[in-house]
């Protein structure tokens, strides 16, 4: 990070993932440095910006008000940085920095590599980094070394010496509360009149659309609330405040935070809706993937080199 501070990307990573350990592996850092960045910062506020719970960190009111305001400027920032990265032609790929890029905020299928040895004990600075799908040019990415793996929903045009490995599809799922009695109860009839919380509608715009056409056209009445915080979504539906359709890859979250949520398998219109995942990457690190990366993310015996 160029231009964003240390104190603000700390902040809104571990408010995103509402988990010390979680934010410390991604932010490629231990534990104890990010504690004391966030305790320094509430000083500096004078609110207390987290509090601890059975299932981990929580945004106080204060910092769920803080973290409103500082995201849109978060992504701004971020959006600008990956342009000037973009007009660079330094090249960054070293053995001291592995980055992994994503296009979406979607990366709960990647889950499994967060508590891997791959982030956990590698001498590497391995770190995720997002990078936004209006603006993004994957080769240039690649092969100017912004990133050396690079993950997306799409299939898009591979330049020669870029490999692409098609991952497993994922399939959308219905999240509900653990508890809930759904013997003898249609899904639809669960969805009617409850509180379906989603990501802002410009996120995997497609499969928002499917589940709007499913619910106008089966006449289920209930509420949208948008919310772009995917931990605020669990524990609502935890709660039974509400309930969510997320990627069955979820479950990796689920279980690995113990969240009494459990997914049901939904039919739109009588077909599946499902998510494509590619992933990208050069000749030069395929030894690297398919050694630390692929073998923990289920994927299809598919490989094109172009």
């Amino acid at each position: 990070m160029i231009l964003i501070s240390k104190t603000l990307r700390y902040f809104i990573i571990t408010a995103q993932e509402q988990s010390i350990r979680l934010a410390s592996i991604i932010l490629c850092i231990t534990p104890s440095p990010l504690c004391r960045t966030i305790k320094m910062f509430e000083l500096s506020l004078g609110h207390k910006l987290f509090i601890r719970t059975s299932n981990g960190l929580k945004l106080t009111s204060y910092g769920s008000d803080l973290y409103a305001t500082l995201l849109p400027v978060y992504q701004e920032v971020c959006d600008l940085e990956n342009k000037i990265l973009k007009k660079t032609t330094r090249n960054n790929n070293s053995s001291a920095n592995f980055k992994l890029g994503l296009d979406h905020h979607d990366y709960s299928y990647l889950s499994p590599l967060f508590s891997s040895p791959l982030f956990k004990e590698t001498k590497k600075d391995i770190s995720l980094e997002y990078y936004s799908p209006d603006t993004t040019n994957m080769d240039e990415l690649l092969k100017n070394g912004h990133c050396q793996v690079f993950f997306s929903d799409k299939k898009l045009p591979c330049p020669p010496g870029v490999i692409h490995k098609e991952l497993s599809e994922d399939a959308i799922m219905l999240a509900v509360k653990n508890d809930i009695d759904i013997r003898h109860r249609p899904l639809d009839e669960i969805i009617a009149g409850n509180v379906l919380v989603q990501y802002e509608s410009q996120l995997n715009e497609s499969i928002n659309q499917e589940i709007e056409e499913h619910i106008e056209k089966h006449k289920l009445k209930l509420k949208r609330v948008f919310i772009p915080e995917f931990y605020v979504q669990l524990s609502m539906i935890e709660k039974g405040d509400a309930i969510g359709f997320f990627p069955a890859s979820i479950n990796h979250v689920i279980d690995d935070r113990k969240y009494k949520i459990k997914l049901l398998p939904f039919d739109f219109n009588n077909k599946e809706l499902l998510i494509q995942r590619h992933v990208y990457f050069l000749k030069i690190n395929q030894d690297f993937v398919n050694i630390n990366i692929l073998p923990l993310i289920s994927s299809r015996e598919k490989e094109m080199v172009y």
